[in-house]
């Protein structure tokens, strides 16, 4: 980052820095296709006893976001970064159970004590599902939010066009 700060500040290169959580949307990989998948394929879910926050964001948003700043760059500021997610942040519970809404699929959903599910996690190695599932990740967008840019479409919305992709 302080390469890219570098570069803004001794040149007249304007450079905006976007620092998404998960974005979905069709062919979109990792923890969004394994979800889907499992959706997909009613296997049950041990996420509903989790008590999180989580931000997210369509690809839709992003492009939308990126077509905002290439057409209103702030003539103030060489350098910015900019946190961008869908308006709406909820659960990973509340998430599975839109995507599976969005699928036409019931989210299979149980409960299994958050602490246990840590332990089995970390016990297979995948620390990296613990906290992009388990943890919390809000995003405050008032600075994104203050360049004019609105997320254009909601998280149903944005599921919705995401495994509609994926069936065309």
């Amino acid at each position: 980052m302080a390469g890219l700060r570098t570069l803004a500040r001794d040149s007249d290169m304007k450079i905006s820095v976007i620092r998404p959580p998960l974005v979905y949307g069709a062919g979109a990989k990792g923890n969004f296709a394994l979800l889907t998948r499992a959706v997909n394929l009613g296997l049950p879910l041990p996420f509903g006893a989790i008590r999180n926050q989580r931000a997210f964001l369509a690809v839709q948003n992003l492009s939308s976001f990126i077509l905002r700043r290439l057409a209103h760059p702030d003539p103030t500021s060489n350098f910015e970064i900019f946190l961008v997610a869908d308006t709406e942040q909820v659960s990973t519970p509340e998430f599975i159970e839109r995507l599976a809404k969005a699928a036409g699929k019931n989210s299979r959903l149980f409960g299994m004590p958050p602490d246990l599910l840590s332990t089995l996690l970390s016990v297979m190695g995948r620390q990296d599902t613990h906290d992009s599932l388990i943890g919390s990740l809000e995003l405050n967008l008032a600075k994104a939010i203050a360049t004019g840019w609105q997320p254009q479409v909601s998280l149903d919305e944005g599921l919705r066009l995401a495994l509609s992709a994926q069936d065309a």
